[in-house]
């Protein structure tokens, strides 16, 4: 029963003891390339239980040790990231969250999203909030207070979170500008973002023609409005 392996590394992570049982470890190293013969349906469900538990850190990385996780995800795990996006939860005051460790563990860009949502079978909600974490996260560091508001406004307090998170644990986790990066988490808690003050029939009024124009013309405004820090005059 391959299925024991992935349940050998959850108990392993819910106990959250140092390293696993060497014989146990070992059988498992034996038998591991039987993971690829379960179904996608139940190795997501394994895993998204042990990425969430106390030990999860040190499993993973017991796992990838032994080339487990390879047969899972088929491509690149980040170890050193995953471990980041829980000391990133943590300083963050936030619960594990399954989906949002996944994608610390195995996204890179958003191919690595697609590509774990097809072998994982994860939900269209799991598959769309990995997607929206690969794209682009490494270019939050570079984003000033102005910047962060417009991807806050554009994404949505959780995806602009959970994006934020996983540049932060890229970038190291909690030891590494954790002041700025802590502030640029914490946004949505201290800024809401005004509604566009704009319509329609403002264009419309002023002789834009209804149609294909009309609509170019408001999403020209919104850009304006976003590029000049939201001005309610």
């Amino acid at each position: 029963d391959y299925l024991r392996i992935l349940r050998f590394f959850r108990m392993h992570a819910a106990y959250g003891a140092g390293e696993p049982d060497r014989a146990g470890y070992l059988a498992c190293i034996g038998a591991r390339a039987g993971l690829a013969t379960l179904s996608a349906e139940r190795v997501r469900m394994e895993m998204l239980k042990l990425l969430i538990a106390e030990g999860a850190a040190v499993a993973v990385q017991a796992m990838a040790d032994a080339g487990l996780l390879l047969p899972i995800f088929g491509g690149v795990a980040y170890t050193g990231a995953f471990a980041a996006m829980i000391e990133v939860e943590r300083a963050l005051g936030l619960p594990p969250n399954a989906v949002r460790r996944l994608a610390a563990l195995t996204v890179a860009v958003t191919e690595d999203a697609r590509r774990i949502s097809v072998r994982l079978r994860l939900s269209n909600a799991e598959t769309k909030a990995m997607d929206s974490m690969g794209h682009r996260w490494w270019r939050l560091p570079s984003k000033d207070d102005a910047r962060a508001r417009q991807l806050l406004y554009r994404l949505g307090e959780d995806p602009y979170r959970d994006r934020l998170m996983l540049a932060w644990a890229r970038a190291g986790g909690v030891g590494n500008g954790a002041a700025r990066w802590h502030d640029l988490a914490t946004l949505p808690q201290r800024w809401s973002a005004p509604k566009f003050p704009l319509r329609a029939a403002d264009f419309i009024s002023r002789g834009i023609a209804e149609g294909p124009a009309l609509g170019h013309v408001l999403t020209l405004a919104e850009d304006a409005w976003l590029a000049a820090d939201f001005p309610l005059d």
